[in-house]
């Protein structure tokens, strides 16, 4: 059995909220397809036919050929008005569809290891309710035995890709990866310098693969890169353009469509691709209102802006740490868990979301006629982004590349954190 590495401060209790069975695709198994099948369902869920709650995975790959069908809305058939599962009450918990049981929980494999991390779209986890991951050990052991049995996952190769052609094994990115929590965990520097910091670091270590100018190679220097951070951050902010990719950056985490979608006629799904592309381009001119999941009424781009701007609470700050912790100790920002971008490259992406979690976040506040946000907000901009981080295939997608590869050139990563810092400029 692999050694287990969990994320530090990460907890987790069902809370029987059914969130998730309310928005998350379930595929199964040939083997969970026909032990659902054999059960008759006809007295216990409404409307039940076998050819009208699941279908065969088009073109799949693995050993899940098979999905269930939502509702229209996206809600699991199988899910009862009071948010509990009918086959965990009719078969028992362990005849429930592995996807289900495995959810929050995610699974890295490496040649040193298994990272654990969890899904952030799930409440308890945005809230930090529960016991410790470390404190679940045997039974998430347990659940991460089944999933290699079920699922016979990838291994992460050695060594890992972190920049261009510069390649590096795994210790050597955990301790990278230590020094990146080092930085995140610092109680002196507001949360965006300390992202700040994480950036400038992983930058000068994918300079090394290049070499600096006369092919002298730039060493990475934590101390240097503190010391100037708490002198201040000046910077002349992301230019016209950068604004622009930057603002389709937020709209592509709104583009997750639920699952249910595939279940409406064909001119209702075409309905909803063409309003998640206005959605996008009144997002990319900053300017109007856009309908966002969750949220009651249309938002005005503006207001929602402004509001992200606002300084988070003392509790907000620490789900964020928290957020942004998880995602780099459970390797789920790279490689192959993120479309096989590199560790520079998945980084960075990791960073800039940072802005787009506030801006979600102030799009909440502004819903609800607040002008500083709360950590509800907080938590709602989180999630909202934590559903579409591993989820969209747009985010491997070549728009997606070249976008990346404009901020990196352009840095604006660091044009963006600098804006959000209390002394940037």
């Amino acid at each position: 059995m692999a050694e287990l590495f969990f994320p530090p401060g990460v907890r987790y209790t069902c809370l029987r909220c059914g969130e998730c069975c309310r928005s998350l695709e379930v595929t199964l198994t040939e083997a969970e397809h026909e032990r659902l099948v054999a059960h008759d369902w006809t007295a216990e869920v409404p409307g039940y036919s076998a050819e009208g709650f699941f279908a065969r995975i088009r073109r799949a790959r693995g050993r899940q050929v098979w999905r269930l069908r939502p509702h229209p809305g996206g809600a699991c058939r199988f899910l009862t008005e009071e948010g509990l599962c009918r086959v965990h009450a009719a078969l028992g918990p362990g005849a429930k569809p592995f996807a289900g049981r495995l959810f929050p929980f995610t699974f890295t494999v490496t040649p040193i290891g298994v990272f654990v991390g969890c899904r952030f779209n799930c409440p308890a986890v945005a809230r930090g309710k529960g016991p410790t991951l470390e404190e679940q050990r045997t039974d998430i052991k347990r659940l991460f035995e089944e999933y290699a049995r079920a699922y016979n996952p990838p291994c992460e190769p050695e060594p890992v890709r972190f920049f261009g052609r510069l390649s590096v094994g795994w210790r050597d990115v955990v301790s990278i990866e230590d020094q990146l929590l080092a930085f995140l965990l610092l109680s002196d520097l507001d949360l965006p310098r300390r992202l700040l910091a994480c950036w400038r670091l992983v930058r000068q270590f994918a300079g090394q693969a290049a070499g600096g100018r006369g092919g002298k190679r730039a060493e990475a220097d934590p101390d240097a890169i503190l010391a100037e951070l708490r002198r201040g951050v000046t910077s002349r902010g992301p230019s016209g353009m950068e604004r622009v990719l930057l603002r389709l950056l937020v709209a592509s985490f709104l583009g997750a469509t639920l699952p249910g979608c595939r279940e409406l006629p064909a001119a209702s799904r075409m309905g909803t691709r063409a309003a998640n592309l206005r959605r996008r381009l009144t997002m990319a001119l900053g300017r109007g209102r856009v309908q966002l999941p969750g949220l009651p009424e249309p938002v005005p781009i503006r207001e929602a802006a402004a509001v992200a701007l606002d300084e988070p609470d003392a509790a907000s700050v620490a789900m964020l740490e928290r957020y942004f912790a998880a995602k780099v100790t459970s390797q789920a920002f790279f490689g192959r868990a993120f479309f096989r971008r590199s560790f520079a490259e998945g980084f960075e992406f990791l960073v800039l979301s940072y802005p787009a979690i506030l801006w979600l976040a102030g799009a909440s506040a502004a819903s609800g006629g607040k002008r500083h946000l709360g950590a509800d907000d907080v938590e709602y901009g989180i999630r909202q982004a934590d559903y579409a981080y591993n989820y969209l295939g747009e985010f491997g997608g070549r728009s997606a590349r070249m976008r990346a590869k404009l901020f990196w050139h352009w840095g604006t990563a660091e044009k963006a954190l600098a804006a959000l810092t209390r002394q940037g400029t």
